[in-house]
């Protein structure tokens, strides 16, 4: 899967960050930036110039959780305008974290699947919904 910029992956469990990035690989993706919490990942994508693809984060992160971290990137003039796609991957989905994340304009909240094949199928979804979608970041 040819992407045109890479995937930011902020996860701060060593062996879902390997499992991940092994899926990803077997997607064909292979340039991911990989964070295991989000103030290291708000200032990347604060500096960077790199367009990521997509921001893929666990919600319940230390420092920092993903709600916090995708209430800082819609408080930054700097960082909306980059239009970064922003899905929740996590291990659980409370129906009160569920509900606050839309509420940020997040783009999807996922579980994290137990098997491979479970992983795989969701993350080529979410892959190939944001190949195939018009936003403002993939307008060229």
């Amino acid at each position: 899967m040819n992407l045109p910029g890479p995937v930011v992956l902020i996860d701060d469990d060593k062996d879902d960050q390997a499992i991940l990035v092994e899926v990803l690989q077997q997607l064909g993706i292979h340039e991911v930036r990989l964070f295991d919490n989000c103030p290291d990942a708000l200032e990347f994508l604060k500096k960077t110039s790199e367009k990521p693809f997509v921001i893929l984060c666990d919600i319940n992160l230390p420092r920092m959780n993903g709600l916090e971290f995708r209430r800082e990137i819609n408080e930054s003039e700097h960082l909306r305008q980059k239009s970064i796609p922003f899905v929740f991957l996590s291990t659980s989905a409370i129906p009160e974290q569920v509900n606050e994340a839309y509420t940020l304009t997040v783009q999807g909240f996922f579980i994290k699947q137990f098997s491979m094949q479970g992983m795989q199928a969701t993350l080529n979804c979410i892959m190939e919904y944001w190949l195939a979608c018009i936003h403002p970041n993939a307008v060229k």
